[in-house]
């Protein structure tokens, strides 16, 4: 029991570090809120559950049913760690600042949606579509409601991507959350852009309407 229980407080407190390490700053409250709930709650759960075996069989039998199945699951996670994501990527990045809109904008406003523009070589598409499809998950990482990529059907290898922020306010807040990971898979996708100028970047805020 003792080896048991420092196994299980060495664990505990091992990842619990790991996640504080591997979340970025501005996420870092409500991942490390996630992780908790999920801890307790699996104790809570786990508890229940082999309670439940326990009555329906004996201690013995569900001491060693929990054991073979503590193994069986470590084995099939082995190749699952937090570990494994580079931690200088999670660092913050400086960006440019937005410009100045020409209109008045609240905070509030909103969605928001901006549009870029890439112009590639189209023999170079399927290596363009993997690193947007990364792209995704990005942009929904830091709290795009959507993303899209479309491509111009009268010009080979245009392509647009956009995502839409919830407000003007969101849309700011993006700046604060992109890291240098982030950075890295903005060169990424800007080394594939072979127009004399760089990608066009377009903002659009909703219209009210009426009725």
């Amino acid at each position: 029991m003792v080896v048991a229980g420092g196994a299980v407080m060495m664990t505990a407190n091992s990842i619990t570090v790991s996640a504080q390490l591997v979340l970025p700053d501005w996420v870092r409250a409500r991942g490390m809120a996630l992780y908790q709930m999920a801890l307790m709650g699996g104790s809570a759960a786990g508890a229940a559950f082999w309670g439940q075996v326990a009555g329906w069989t004996d201690v013995r039998t569900t001491v060693l049913s929990a054991a073979v199945f503590g193994v069986t699951v470590a084995m099939l996670t082995r190749r699952l760690s937090i570990e494994r994501v580079n931690a200088d990527d999670q660092q913050p990045a400086s960006v440019l600042p937005l410009p100045d809109p020409a209109i008045a904008i609240d905070a509030d406003d909103g969605p928001v949606m901006v549009t870029i523009e890439y112009l590639i070589d189209p023999a170079r598409a399927a290596e363009f579509a993997a690193v947007m499809q990364l792209t995704r998950s990005a942009r929904l990482r830091q709290g795009a409601l959507s993303w899209g990529l479309f491509r111009d059907v009268t010009k080979a290898g245009r392509y647009v991507e956009y995502f839409v922020d919830e407000s003007w306010l969101e849309h700011q807040r993006r700046l604060e959350r992109f890291t240098a990971g982030d950075a890295g898979l903005r060169e990424r996708r800007l080394s594939f852009h072979i127009g004399a100028q760089p990608p066009v970047v377009q903002r659009f805020v909703a219209e009210p309407m009426l009725g």
